[in-house]
């Protein structure tokens, strides 16, 4: 039974991008195209106020009318996944740049065809090539860039000058972090956590891939069936870095919420990402500063995920709807900056190159890391090994392994799994 829903949707998307290639943003009768996101919270706020404005302005000129459904990002992937295998999916969707290739192998997204970009002026030059590549699996784009969340990291103002130090100068070496470590927790109380970093849940993963790359270019082998030949060396040194932070009580196994505990100015250093901009910029009278993830290990990298546009395949996909989400998907590139500015980093020049683009002062702090940003590998057995090195990350922090023997189940499992 699966062989054959496969076989009806692989067909139904070669006929529908056999449409796809004679589309373009025009006028037409009136559509409601379904939309489905997984922001909540500030990100919710900010997409759901652009969908406002789309209906309120340039959707009724072009007959369409967005219909947004804000999917909990927890549940999201479950609820998305299981109805594109119904055929009940959105007309519009998002998905994070390591999962675009995983859906376009069950073939349950359309694709953009280059004629299709060039109905929207879409050209590869305009994106971060990072990003824009992620939207690419086996010579066909399934995915349109948004934007990009790289791992950096926050630091609280009113910690540093309490500590005696610079309260514009965040730590850019692990020397600095380790100084300004210290000089916190020898002036703040015991509760005060002078460095944060997450030891569950996927930022622990996160924070592994972006020290790791510091030490090692690859975490894959040439040919994508094992890890690389230096995977053990740099994970290894990865987590005793990271380690090492709570080994000497500038940090904890157990943090808790470092947005709560920021904002009762009881945390110093906090690695992160920009997608936590809004919650703390809407603390009244918090002091902070945004730096670039800290060269921890031989030479500058940080870990980065980004937002994408998908077009999923379903009954619900005729030419009026794909083309609705065309006509949306070209408004929000040409408001990409109202995007950015609610807290991402812009995958496009056009707003990256825009003079007001430095006044997001956190925003171009993580968009400076963009040489030297790094994203997963795109395949589809990415999330699944995503979910290998969190839980033996969670492992080691957790005090149920010890690195050597984390490191090296890492490694055998994610070989399984390739091989």
């Amino acid at each position: 039974m699966l062989k054959v829903q496969k076989i009806f949707i692989r067909s139904f998307v070669i006929l529908a991008i056999l449409l796809l290639g004679t589309l373009a943003v025009s006028a037409q009768d009136p559509v409601t195209i379904t939309f489905w996101s997984p922001f909540t919270g500030p990100d919710g706020q900010v997409i759901e106020k652009m969908v406002n404005d789309f209906n309120a302005t340039a959707g009724p000129e072009a007959g369409v009318t967005v219909e947004l459904l804000i999917v909990p990002w927890d549940e999201y992937y479950t609820k998305l996944t299981v109805a594109m295998a119904s055929s009940q999916a959105p007309n519009l969707s998002i998905a994070h740049s390591h999962r675009v290739s995983g859906f376009a192998e069950e073939g349950t997204l359309l694709e953009f065809t280059p004629e299709v970009m060039d109905s929207l002026g879409i050209v590869a030059d305009n994106y971060i090539p990072a990003l824009w590549n992620a939207g690419e699996y086996e010579g066909a784009r399934y995915a349109l860039p948004i934007d990009a969340f790289p791992r950096h990291l926050f630091y609280n103002k009113t910690v540093f000058e309490n500590a005696g130090l610079d309260p514009e100068t965040p730590p850019a070496t692990l020397q600095e972090v380790l100084d300004d470590a210290a000089a916190i927790k020898a002036s703040a109380s015991e509760d005060t956590l002078p460095v944060f970093i997450e030891t569950a849940g996927s930022g622990a993963a996160r924070n592994f891939y972006a020290v790791f790359w510091q030490f090692a270019p690859n975490l894959l082998a040439e040919d994508g069936k094992s890890v690389s030949p230096d995977f053990i060396d740099a994970a290894t040194k990865s987590f005793e870095v990271t380690t090492s932070f709570i080994d000497q009580g500038y940090a904890s196994a157990t943090p808790g919420d470092w947005v709560a505990l920021f904002a009762q100015d009881k945390v110093g250093i906090a690695f992160s990402q920009i997608t936590n901009l809004l919650a703390i910029s809407q603390v009244e009278g918090l002091q902070w500063g945004a730096g670039v993830f800290p060269v921890l290990g031989d030479q500058p990298a940080t870990f980065a995920l980004g937002h994408n546009f998908i077009l999923p395949a379903g009954n619900s996909q005729d030419e009026a709807h794909v083309r609705g989400s065309l006509t949306f998907i070209d408004w929000f590139g040409k408001n990409g900056f109202e995007w950015a500015a609610g807290g991402k980093v812009p995958a496009s020049f056009t707003v990256l190159d825009d003079p007001e683009f430095p006044t997001l002062e956190a925003q171009a702090v993580a968009a400076s890391q963009m040489d030297y940003m790094n994203l997963p590998p795109i395949i589809p057995q990415q999330p699944e090994i995503d979910r290998i090195v969190q839980e033996n990350a969670e492992a080691i922090y957790g005090g149920q392994s010890s690195i050597a023997d984390a490191v090296q189940r890492m490694a055998d499992e994610i070989n399984a799994l390739l091989g």
